[in-house]
């Protein structure tokens, strides 16, 4: 088993272990902004309101995000990793795999619209030195196209990079809606935009743990059909 699906096996059963908290507090009823429940801790009783309620169940989209995208980095840093250990040249790679390395590595040379012409040929002379004389190419793991934003459309956009197609467990329809939610609500809670206790007036539980559930399944499939893409070697040409 990759070190990447461990980890990922990891952080699901700490999302369960925070998700049961919230739950055992969600049976606790619907508390008003006066009626509160307490919980006992060997220190004594802890009052359980309204507003911790909802901060819990808010915290739960965070989670959600960060499993997301640290399963989906880990995994495709996992790709360039292998890459990387098979010292392979740009010949030896698949033509995603040639063209993410354009798009990556060779083209940022010529993204600044005040960039010199003599460095321009300079980078360019530098990139035809590594393809024709078969050099070695390395793709860096600072260039993964994962900023903050890991939406349906972004995730998918990677697979189609990559190519580490497959079954993904989930239908597309129900598992796009789960994943733009959760990158909104996690966008404005990491930004400010909302409070916690405002984030989970529009949060039924059981659909958010229903949601939690379809990830894990979603992210399982993705992880082992990164899995078998390392293994097969489907970076290659």
């Amino acid at each position: 088993m990759k070190m990447f699906v461990q980890e990922f096996q990891r952080r699901v059963a700490e999302i369960e272990k925070y998700f049961d908290l919230v739950d055992k507090i969600e049976q606790l009823g619907t508390l008003g902004s006066v009626s509160a429940s307490s919980i006992t801790f060997p220190s004594g009783e802890y009052t359980v309101d309204s507003q911790l309620q909802k901060i819990l169940k808010s915290h739960c989209y965070l989670l959600l995000y960060n499993l997301i995208e640290s399963s989906i980095r880990n995994g495709i840093t996992a790709i360039h990793d292998a890459i990387c250990l098979e010292q392979l040249t740009y010949k030896e790679l698949s033509p995603k795999i040639q063209r993410l390395w354009v798009l990556n590595d060779l083209s940022k040379s010529f993204r600044d619209a005040y960039i010199k012409k003599e460095t321009v040929a300079d980078n360019l002379q530098e990139a035809l030195k590594v393809v024709l004389d078969d050099e070695v190419v390395a793709l860096e793991p600072t260039n993964i196209p994962i900023s903050g934003n890991l939406n349906a459309e972004t995730i998918k956009n990677l697979i189609e990079m990559y190519g580490f197609f497959g079954n993904l467990g989930v239908p597309k329809s129900d598992i796009d809606n789960v994943l733009d939610v959760v990158v909104k609500v996690r966008c404005d809670l990491a930004h400010g935009n909302v409070s916690f206790s405002d984030a989970s007036e529009q949060i039924v539980w059981s659909k958010l743990v229903d949601d939690k559930d379809k990830i894990v399944i979603y992210l399982t499939h993705l992880l082992q059909n990164i899995e078998e893409y390392v293994d097969q070697k489907k970076y290659k040409i």
